[in-house]
């Protein structure tokens, strides 16, 4: 194979739709395909094309729309377009070329060859070519889910991985499984096969009340004789399911895989599980043990959060909302078992929950404030920041890597140390004190005597508008930049676990947190929110309506598009992160992805030429 069909080959080989295929398959593709260039503007696919033909973007871009002229999808590098066997005046898909364009074009004869003899890429080609018109009739329909069990799938409602065990593992074995992982049922697996499940209802039923030994295996009691549905079952047939059966467990199968599992619990209580409940049970916790089996809950409220069509804001929110409950409940907790504190005290939250932006993936910051006094009071708080860290810590919220937390010395101070910590960076400023003011003026109280900081701040926030100050802050701002190359490509993480894939939160959401403080330090705004701060920095004229909105649009793709793959994450069993591949997005979500990180590195050119030109803001 000469050196450009090779080429052709590799490039192919590199596309998800075409993994499937075989090697020899691979090797005759190259011959077979027909390059063609479209200029900017073209109709696409362009006139004559046959039912079938199979085009591939080898470079460029294109726009398709609806009859409305709304955006349904977009193709760039790689992505693949079947031209559809019929038209749908109904719901009519429309292609236009929106950069001049190369092609490789499978003509339609081939392309049905290679279906016939490879099953697979046929469900991909098939896939290909309804993509756009489902999209259409969404978009003309209203499109959207609800999040009732009437309109949701079973998949939907899936929240983690299946526990399960063998048949040959002891019933006392089971049990305590059961309760470790606070579930109510397992799945029973031998060589790979479901074979059974066992609930606690059969562990009371057929164990206890028989008298049976709890060192009997587990395939003694187990229920063998399965209902199962798939990720697709609509949620309420498998409601109808369990009522006709009277059952409360079912199976949910891949094929023969399990991939979860879902009880009646969970389909009665999918409207009902929200930050309102979680926070009241939080109230009633006596333990830090019952908090963490609460805070079990948190992953769950993200996923239906997201499946419910939430913003970024008010996820961030909500989870925020149940973080600072939990926080403020081992507080109570550790002043139960410590005592009344010597003096009064703020509790302070920093970073992401001290902007109301918190995901289930999170670590973390806090801080601690108390009224100055002569009387050694340094033992007591030490004592209470070990206490509720750890507690959060047990809870799922790890301790920070980065030592922001109130058992660090620096982070645990009187209100006169606050007061020098605070004219120590914005008044003798340098890249150093303005990450450290960074997070100073993220800082947020949760519990305690807010008089004691909040003056404190705001102090800060007027007498730190200084020249100097702002040059570093818009310094720390600009140290690093949105992973978008020449020509817009993605530049990706490189090697190790996470290569091939973007940091969205340290590489676009945190980017846009820096300009919104910088914003907001310049108008003197008290808004914590990133959303807050930009909409404030446009009342106050520091940036103008469209860098505003466009800034707003950047930050909710980017949370938007974090926030579901961690849920993906979530569902899949995985621990969730903030590493996106592209290669999981659709063609039109790595068009906004792009947009959004075009919008950053304009804003910070903006701020960066502006510096450089005047010598300062």
């Amino acid at each position: 194979m000469d050196a450009e069909l090779q080429e052709i080959r590799d490039f192919l080989a590199a596309s998800p739709d075409f993994t499937v295929l075989p090697e020899t398959a691979l090797d005759r593709l190259p011959k077979q395909l027909v390059v063609r260039y479209l200029r900017r503007g073209s109709r696409f696919p362009p006139e004559g094309t046959e039912a079938a033909d199979l085009w591939v973007v080898r470079a460029g871009a294109v726009d398709l729309r609806d009859g409305q002229d709304e955006l349904l999808d977009k193709l760039g590098e790689g992505d693949v377009f079947a031209t559809p066997a019929d038209g749908d005046p109904i719901a009519p898909v429309i292609g236009r070329v929106v950069e001049d364009s190369l092609f490789y074009m499978l003509p339609a004869p081939a392309s049905e060859e290679l279906r016939q003899q490879h099953p697979e890429f046929a469900e991909r080609f098939d896939r290909a070519s309804s993509r756009a018109k489902a999209k259409a009739l969404a978009a003309l329909q209203g499109g959207g889910q609800g999040d009732s069990v009437l309109t949701v799938s079973v998949g939907e409602l899936i929240t983690r991985a299946p526990e399960t065990t063998s048949p040959d593992a002891t019933i006392q074995s089971a049990a305590q499984h059961m309760s470790e992982q606070n579930v109510s049922a397992l799945l029973v697996m031998a060589n790979g096969q479901l074979v059974g499940i066992v609930t606690d209802h059969d562990l009371r039923k057929r164990c206890l009340a028989t008298g049976r030994s709890r060192k009997e295996p587990v395939g003694n009691i187990m229920s063998s004789r399965l209902e199962t549905v798939t990720p697709e079952t609509p949620a309420f047939e498998a409601l109808l399911l369990m009522s006709r059966q009277d059952i409360h467990h079912l199976p949910v199968l891949a094929g023969k895989r399990p991939v979860g599992l879902i009880s009646t619990t969970d389909l009665i209580r999918h409207q009902g599980t929200n930050a309102v409940y979680l926070v009241r049970d939080i109230r009633r916790c006596e333990s830090v043990a019952a908090l963490s089996r609460v805070a079990r809950s948190l992953p769950e409220l993200q996923i239906q959060l997201v499946q419910s069509g939430a913003t970024a804001f008010h996820l961030g929110q909500a989870v925020t909302a149940v973080i600072d409950a939990l926080t403020r409940r081992l507080l109570k907790l550790a002043e139960a078992e410590l005592g009344p504190p010597p003096v009064p005290y703020a509790w302070l939250a920093c970073g992401s929950q001290g902007r109301r932006e918190q995901t289930v993936h999170t670590d973390q910051d806090n801080a601690l404030i108390h009224a100055d006094s002569e009387q050694d009071v340094d033992d007591y708080f030490i004592g209470l920041a070990t206490f509720v860290t750890d507690g959060l810590d047990r809870c799922g919220l790890p301790h920070c890597p980065g030592g922001v937390s109130p058992k660090n010395a620096d982070w645990r101070r009187s209100v006169s140390g606050w007061r020098k910590a605070f004219s120590r960076v914005t008044h003798n400023p340098d890249l150093k004190g303005a990450m450290l003011a960074a997070h100073y003026f993220d800082l947020r109280v949760i519990h305690g005597d807010a008089r004691l900081f909040d003056p404190l701040r705001a102090e800060a926030l007027l007498s730190g508008v200084r020249r100097p100050f702002i040059n570093h802050m818009v310094a720390n701002a600009l140290r690093h930049s949105p992973p978008l190359g020449f020509f817009r490509q993605l530049v990706l993480v490189r090697g190790g676990e996470q290569a091939d894939t973007l940091d969205v939160k340290k590489q676009g959401l945190l980017l846009v947190s820096s300009l919104a403080q910088v914003y907001a330090l310049l108008g003197r705004l008290t808004g914590m929110h990133t959303l807050e701060r930009l909409r404030g920095a446009v009342q106050a004229g520091i940036i103008n309506r469209d860098a505003g909105a466009n800034l707003c649009d950047a930050y909710e793709t980017l949370a938007t598009l974090r926030t579901r793959h961690q849920v993906n994450q979530l569902k899949g069993g995985l621990r969730p992160d903030n590493f996106v591949p592209p290669k999981s997005l659709s063609a039109l979500e790595r068009g906004h992805l792009k947009d959004a990180f075009a919008v950053i590195a304009t804003m910070q050119k903006n701020l960066r030429v502006q510096l450089a030109g005047t010598g300062s803001l």
